[in-house]
């Protein structure tokens, strides 16, 4: 296998395994006829093409889904990242968001966007996809309330023990005791992120059918890039 076989076979990872089955060697013949000789990495605008490509036979399901997925699993890193450094005074009720750095800021900003605006689209869109599919949509149901459940229990287990709270607060059960107990890392949402990134695989898996038959028939050019 050479270079740029090679190189062109892992960007047709980009495309959901029912379609690399049917068309990957086609898709892989075309590529390299259309390279010159001696090449060993594909053009700027074959790469492109075969990602943009991709993407639109995952379909909208998927490309809602999966930043979701990733935000959530940011979210839950850092709040672990959070609680290993010293709390100044929250701003934007996130503590610590002063001190960290701004590419932290915009990263955990961005994240908490696609955190709250993309799971009931990501579900309906799921539906949409999987309609007819009962139990790809039983599946479906059940991945979305696994995210919902993992939501929870970060929040639950993001809390420091009330052990570490200053005796006065020690009654209370504050979300950060309050901002001064950087000594406890909350542990419990680092085990999070994984759950996370295995839920997105599951919801992956259950997303790889066709979304209906005409699906296979999607035009050379979303591969050429022509």
């Amino acid at each position: 296998m050479s270079a740029l076989e090679r190189h062109c076979g892992w960007l047709l990872h980009a495309y959901p395994a029912w379609y690399r089955r049917d068309r990957a060697g086609e898709m892989l013949d075309t590529l390299l006829a259309a390279s010159p000789s001696g090449r060993s990495w594909p053009s700027v605008r074959d790469a492109r093409a075969l990602v943009t490509g991709g993407l639109r036979v995952r379909g909208w399901a998927w490309l809602l889904s999966m930043p979701w997925v990733v935000a959530a699993a940011v979210l839950t890193g850092y709040g672990t990242y959070n609680t290993t450094k010293p709390l100044d005074v929250p701003d934007l009720g996130i503590p610590g968001w002063s001190t960290d750095p701004v590419a932290v800021q915009i990263t955990v900003a961005l994240a908490i966007i696609a955190f709250l605006a993309l799971p009931v689209p990501a579900l309906m869109a799921g539906y949409i996809r999987l309609h007819g599919k009962w139990l790809r949509l039983a599946g479906w149901t059940g991945a979305w309330l696994a995210g919902v459940a993992l939501s929870a229990l970060a929040g639950a287990w993001s809390q420091y023990p009330l052990d570490s709270c200053p005796p006065a607060h020690r009654t209370e059960v504050p979300t950060q005791c309050p901002y001064g107990s950087p000594a406890v890392v909350s542990w419990g949402e680092l085990a999070i992120c994984p759950a996370w990134l295995v839920l997105g695989a599951a919801m992956t898996w259950i997303l790889a059918a066709p979304a209906r038959p005409c699906a296979r028939g999607v035009p050379d050019k979303t591969v050429t890039g022509g």
